[in-house]
């Protein structure tokens, strides 16, 4: 057959992979029941280290078993919503997978800190969670006269600070439900008799405001496949001797490499990402580090001279572009101090548990995010959502079995988003990528305008910043754009008439926005112009504004 050049027909890319991995099977499985099957006889095994301390696959099975009773004897049921508000915490991950394995749906949220507290209670309002499991450091935050009698039937404190709440590990220890009785009930929702929402990730998006992802069991599990089938490696990779993770699990990209690394039987060490945290990653001796460029670079900067980094054999960068000066410099710096590690740089989606591309096993080439996972069916498209050519650019879109199911109490912009193409859902990413026939992805840009905040590894829309400039009373334009490094963001403001730039000053900006904006949310470069250039459409003219 003669070529045609569109990779859905053509399939040059696809050439030499099995059928099976293609279109592999997918199975609405439990989340417990993958672990307890991929693990049966290493149980002695390290599971999760933390805090100095490390737990086997039998303690961390033993604790998901208790807190499944606990709930249990308390009168939890499946269907009901458990959430959950901590950080990476072992005690996050028991109630997880202990919830889970119950068909108890699961609400991940980010960690509370006062000044978000409203969304926090929007959770509240949109969920009604019969239980709530809170961080200590997170549960001082909240007013619980709130919420209580409203909503939750039980609250749990892991590592409580006062003796006046039920402390996680007091409760799951104090049941006197027998192992037998929970097993039984667990066996039942091993795997699912349908396709709901099991677990509800909170994510920061690309828009304006947060969103919430529904998955279910069978979307989970699928995750956990494309990574097996993509990356050429098994479950219960010998070359896995600890997987460091450091993004937050309320994330995609934090949760994916956590739980399916747990589930596929890797160890896994939880690491805090500040700069404190992140120089003593050496001394944790992991093998691989799932971080970001930031990451990257605290590393390099941070970890003394004489450390001892020969265990690491690969340094995953998400969450953010990773600069082709940056990976060069982080291989040189590799390999003066005797290490072999690789850097991959990956790019993903929260909406399908961060399945995108990956660059295991396969030679790095300058310029490209490595190859699409394989599984899902990716289709590139241009603005009339036609198919474009290898090495052209379109809009990547995809239809995967770890899709989320659209975006929790947002129909709208579920119908924006998740389209029926040839009988078939795809989730329009808003990336622009090209594909060329040898397999290899390359980043071009995004339709959405959003940055990573340095430290805090959350995503910032430049419409957010907008919103907030624009309700300061003196403000008559603004726009906001990403600046070149995509660690920022750089501000163009119009004030109205009567008030001159030179006498008003960046500084009182600054101090009014700080009402509406948090710290890592403000611009990192703010311009004061006459007028902000618009196209003949009205709208703002970005692209001209990246030229100044």
């Amino acid at each position: 057959m003669a070529k045609t050049g569109f990779p859905s027909i053509d399939k040059t890319h696809l050439q030499g992979i099995p059928e099976a991995k293609l279109h592999p099977e997918i199975l609405p499985v439990s989340m417990f029941a993958t672990f307890t099957q991929v693990n049966s006889g290493h149980l002695e095994e390290p599971a999760i280290e933390t805090d100095g301390k490390v737990y086997t696959k039998q303690m961390l099975s033993s604790d998901i078993v208790k807190f499944a009773g606990w709930l249990l004897e308390n009168g939890f049921k499946s269907g009901d919503k458990v959430m959950i508000t901590s950080p990476n915490s072992y005690e996050g991950i028991v109630a997880t997978f202990g919830a889970n394995a119950i068909g108890a749906r699961v609400i991940v949220i980010k960690p509370i800190i006062r000044e978000e507290l409203d969304l926090f209670y929007e959770e509240l309002d949109a969920h009604h969670p019969e239980m709530i499991l809170f961080y200590d450091d997170s549960f001082d935050s909240v007013d619980e006269r709130r919420f209580y009698v409203k909503y939750a039937k039980a609250w749990l404190v892991a590592r409580p600070t006062t003796q006046s709440h039920l402390g996680f590990r007091s409760a799951i220890d104090s049941i006197s439900i027998s192992p037998d009785e929970i097993m039984r009930e667990i066996e039942k929702h091993s795997v699912s008799q349908d396709d709901e929402p099991m677990l509800y990730l909170k994510t920061s998006g690309s828009s304006s405001k947060p969103k919430t992802l529904p998955f279910s069991n069978r979307a989970i599990f699928a995750s956990l496949i494309y990574a097996a089938n993509s990356t050429g490696t098994d479950t219960r990779d010998q070359h896995v001797k600890k997987a460091l993770c450091q993004a937050s699990y309320y994330h995609g990209y934090g949760w994916m490499p956590l739980f399916v690394n747990i589930m596929g039987g890797n160890p896994v060490v939880l690491a805090g990402s500040s700069p404190e945290d992140v120089a003593n990653y050496y001394k944790l001796k992991p093998s691989y580090i799932y971080g970001s460029p930031l990451t990257l670079r605290q590393f390099m900067d941070l970890t003394p001279q004489d450390a001892d980094i020969s265990m690491l054999v690969a340094f995953f960068c998400a969450g953010a572009a990773l600069h082709e000066r940056d990976y060069e410099e982080g291989i040189q710096y590799f390999r003066e101090r005797g290490c072999q590690a690789e850097i991959r740089n990956n790019y993903g989606i929260s909406e399908a548990l961060c399945v995108g591309t990956f660059n295991d096993h396969i030679p790095h080439i300058p310029g490209t995010a490595g190859k699409f996972y394989i599984g899902p069916e990716w289709l590139l498209v241009d603005e009339n959502d036609s198919e474009v050519k290898y090495g052209e650019t379109g809009e990547a879109i995809v239809s995967a079995a770890s899709l989320c199911q659209g975006y929790f109490g947002d129909e709208e912009l579920t119908k924006k988003h998740f389209v029926s193409r040839d009988g078939k859902i795809f989730f329009k990413t808003g990336d622009l990528l090209k594909l060329c026939e040898n397999g290899y992805v390359s980043f071009v840009g995004r339709e959405r305008r959003f940055f990573i905040a340095n430290g805090v590894f959350e995503k910032v829309n430049c419409e957010t910043i907008e919103e907030a400039i624009s309700k300061l009373d003196y403000v008559y334009q603004n726009a906001v754009i990403v600046t070149p490094d995509e660690a920022g963001a750089k501000a163009f403001v119009a004030l109205e008439p009567d008030f001159s730039a030179e006498d008003f000053g960046e500084d009182k900006l600054r101090k009014d926005l700080s009402e509406f904006l948090i710290d890592y949310q403000m611009p990192s470069q703010i311009i004061f112009v006459d007028q902000i250039p618009m196209m003949s459409s009205g709208k703002v003219n970005y692209k001209l504004l990246e030229t100044i």
